[in-house]
């Protein structure tokens, strides 16, 4: 494994028909059109990314398989076409943090700020709420490693980063060399290795929940020089446990008419505090964080529900307003529920 860091041009030249194997292990289904391969992103991705391509007649075939480990999502995805493709991915605050990892080609990312490239070789970290849009022209093969952000939290704890209020804070996009980060991408070929194999250890939950700590630690030590690291001996303050007693309460009962004080009261703190903590934490209000769980889970229903009306799918995750649902829907994911129905009938 050692050679075939030293000896290829880039680190991942030899992943690309391991995860070829594991995706046909899986049986992962081909979508042979543009119309049919936007169905299966967004169902892959919960509803969070779609796919345009500038010219559908250019598009020949995707196909991705996804594989589990401890809480991590691993997904190998390949595009076959010719000319302009992009992807947009919206992430709430409730957002995981994702590694994109191209196995071939090259593509370009940005969110709120300037384009950046990525080639083989590298891998983008993508740790802030919000759209990331991803374009890139011909055929592209890409892992993606998502991470559930309760492991991030505990990892960051682990790591003693912290911002200057006590709070870690992520660049929204960070490029990782794996030439420079030779150990991280070691283990990550040792992930897809164990996993195209029969007996894999990695798929156990006790020994996965391992990996994905490892894996996390790796990431952070390779993003040290784009967050701040503090002394083990200073300040840092883990998400209390009444964050998570209110997140959870708020992904229980979203469906729900929920106000600051039922929430409050659910989590077992004042408003003030929950106000307080969601700032501090999560960037964000208890509110806002309750619209994207409702956003999420719409969209979500959009895809898997055709036949059912948008006025029941606003209804059933707490919008008694079609029209504020749709406001809300729109500004979060750049089109109406109506445009999200007939990008799925291609």
């Amino acid at each position: 494994m050692t050679g075939l860091i030293e000896a290829m041009a880039t680190p991942v030249a030899g992943w690309v028909e391991t995860c070829a194997h594991l995706a046909s292990r899986a049986g992962a289904p081909l979508a042979a059109d543009a119309g049919a391969a936007r169905r299966m992103i967004l169902d892959m991705s919960r509803g969070r990314c779609t796919f345009e391509i500038e010219n559908p007649a250019h598009f020949y075939g995707f196909k991705g398989a996804e594989a589990r480990v401890g809480r991590m999502s691993l997904k190998f995805l390949s595009w076959d076409c010719e000319g302009p493709c992009e992807t947009s991915t919206w992430r709430g605050h409730d957002h995981h943090m994702a590694l994109h990892i191209p196995l071939r080609g090259t593509f370009q990312a940005r969110q709120a700020g300037e384009w950046i490239d990525v080639a083989p070789g590298s891998a983008l970290v993508v740790s802030a709420a919000g759209e990331t849009r991803r374009k890139w022209e011909g055929p592209s093969v890409l892992l993606n490693i998502m991470v559930d952000r309760d492991a991030l939290d505990q990892s960051v704890t682990r790591e003693a980063f912290s911002g200057p209020d006590g709070v870690l804070h992520f660049p929204a996009l960070t490029l990782i060399d794996l030439k420079e980060a030779a150990t991280l991408a070691r283990f990550v070929e040792m992930i897809i290795r164990d996993l195209e194999g029969e007996n894999s250890a990695f798929s156990d939950p006790a020994v996965g929940l391992e990996v994905e700590r490892v894996l996390l630690q790796l990431v952070l030590r390779s993003m040290r020089h784009e967050v701040e690291r503090r002394p083990i001996h200073e300040r840092y303050r883990i998400v209390p446990a009444y964050m998570r007693r209110a997140e959870r309460f708020i992904r229980e009962h979203f469906s729900e008419t929920l106000d600051m004080a039922r929430i409050a009261e659910g989590s077992g703190v004042s408003a003030r505090t929950l106000q307080y903590g969601f700032r501090k934490y999560r960037g964000a209000s208890p509110m806002n964080f309750l619209r994207d769980v409702r956003l999420s889970s719409a969209r979500r229903a959009l895809i898997d529900g055709r036949g059912v009306s948008i006025r029941a799918v606003a209804g059933s995750v707490g919008y008694p307003s079609t029209s504020q649902f749709a406001r809300d829907y729109r500004a979060s994911f750049g089109e109406s529920p109506t445009e999200t129905r007939r990008m799925l009938r291609g």
